[in-house]
This record gives C-alpha cells, sequence and structure tokens, in this order.
C-alpha cells in the first residue's frame, strides 16, 4: 500500500468510526440519554397520560416520567421490563418517548404512530431528516416539531465515564396524533 493509499485508509477508517459504521459500536446501540436531553426536552413538549419508554435502558428517560411503562430488549441491569422486542409488540399508551437505535429509527417510529394515540418523541441523529424512506414516512406522517440541540449532547457509551460531548448532532422529532400542518423547526439552546 502506498503512503497515499494508506492515509486515504487511514481517513476512510476514522470517518466510519465517527460516523457509527465501526466495529465498536455498541451492542443494539445503547447510548444511554443524557439527563440535560430529557429535561430541555420538557421545557418544551408536555406529556400527559400513559408513557411508554421501549428502550429504557437503566432509566434515563422513564425516571422523569411517573408510572412509565418501560421496557427494553436487553435483559441486562435495565430499569424496566427486560426481553421486550419493541418491534413485535403492540401496547397502547398515549405517549412514546424513546432514544431508538438508530438502525432501526425508521421502524420504530412508524411502530410508535401505532401504539400511541396522542404523541411520539424520538431522540434521533440529525441526519435522520435525510433518505429516500424516511422522506416518504415524512410526507405520510409529518413531525409536528423537531428541536435541534444547538450544542452536541454528551451521548456516548454506557459506562464511558468521561466527560464528552458526541460528534454527532442530534434532536428531538415529535409527532402528534391528528396533525397534518407544516414541520416547525426549533432550537433547544
Amino acid at each position: 500500500m502506498t503512503a497515499t493509499t494508506e492515509k486515504k485508509y487511514t481517513k476512510l477508517k476514522t470517518a466510519q468510526s465517527i460516523s457509527g459504521f465501526s466495529k465498536t459500536r455498541e451492542p443494539k446501540d445503547h447510548y444511554p440519554t443524557p439527563d440535560i436531553a430529557v429535561e430541555q426536552l420538557l421545557e418544551k413538549e408536555g406529556f400527559s397520560g400513559s408513557v411508554w419508554e421501549p428502550c429504557c435502558g437503566e432509566g434515563n428517560i422513564a425516571k422523569f416520567f411517573p408510572n412509565c411503562m418501560a421496557s427494553d430488549i436487553r435483559d441486562d441491569n435495565i430499569y424496566g421490563e427486560p426481553n421486550v422486542d419493541f418491534l413485535t409488540e403492540y401496547r397502547k399508551v398515549d405517549c412514546i418517548i424513546t432514544n431508538p437505535p438508530y438502525a432501526l429509527a425508521q421502524k420504530f417510529v412508524e411502530h410508535s404512530l401505532e401504539c400511541a394515540d396522542k404523541k411520539v418523541a424520538m431522540l434521533c441523529k440529525l441526519a435522520f431528516l435525510e433518505g429516500k424512506a424516511r422522506h416518504e414516512m415524512f410526507k405520510k406522517y409529518p413531525p409536528k416539531k423537531v428541536y435541534v440541540f444547538s450544542k452536541r449532547l454528551p451521548l456516548t457509551k454506557a459506562g464511558d465515564t468521561r466527560k464528552q460531548s458526541s460528534m454527532i448532532p442530534f434532536a428531538w422529532f415529535i409527532w402528534e396524533k391528528g396533525f397534518t400542518g407544516e414541520t416547525t423547526i426549533d432550537w433547544i439552546l
């Protein structure tokens, strides 16, 4: 391999690592939601009635909602009901609020819209706005709001205690049942 090829390969490996395509990804995309993300969501949005957090992990989102139905596909060290595959479960609730596995985010949105009677809130990469399949989903189910974080969230692997922020921009995507207008974008400072 030439020095130029080596440099290009190193840059590609670094880009893949940053973009989440590396083999060091956390199993089942377990990246705990920082409290600040939920606190800032609650400053912008109200949620009433029953809440389901289907990717509860250690309860980082669920702990903000009294009587939250919390579940996770994992069975190790979780806050709620273990071994629940959200995409095969159908439970009627008022709201679903979660930080879904990135590779399955669109499926989580679509399934959440079948289960929730009032509102769905998903913490996703800002790049979730891209893609042909998601474009079709957004046309069919326009989110009411997208709250873009103006600062990067400290969203890292579980157990990583370093005080750092992610290199990836995130946003809360909010769907409200019956909403048919234009999606608005707001910023979380």
